[in-house]
């Protein structure tokens, strides 16, 4: 029997994150939005990927690619914001692939 893809609340999702961000991680209100922004942005994205987890021999070689590619572009800054918001931990690239290399957008002017 196929488990089914959850499906997530963002409103509810980011008002516990809000909430963690607040008295745990003592964040302004305003920080505590923008990481629950920055990690409830995305869910769409994550919930087509556990589709694809739970059947990927059901998805072609180009949905595969297409649904790669919307999820890499979107989601890995959305998680470098909220590392930083949350816990002050910037992204690195530990595994040394130039994954943090200046893009033209991010070089000053």
């Amino acid at each position: 029997m196929a488990t089914a893809v959850p499906t997530f609340e963002p409103t509810k999702i980011a008002a516990r994150i809000e909430q963690a961000a607040r008295v745990e991680a003592e964040l302004t209100a305003e920080q505590a939005q923008d990481v629950a922004f920055h990690m409830t942005d995305w869910l769409g994205d994550l919930s087509a990927y556990v589709e694809f987890c739970r059947s990927p021999g059901s998805y072609s070689p180009e949905q595969v690619n297409k649904l790669l590619i919307a999820f890499l572009v979107h989601v890995p800054n959305h998680l470098a914001a909220a590392a930083k918001l949350y816990a002050d931990f910037p992204v690195t690239d530990i595994f040394n692939v130039g994954a943090v290399a200046s893009s033209p957008a991010s070089e000053p002017e």
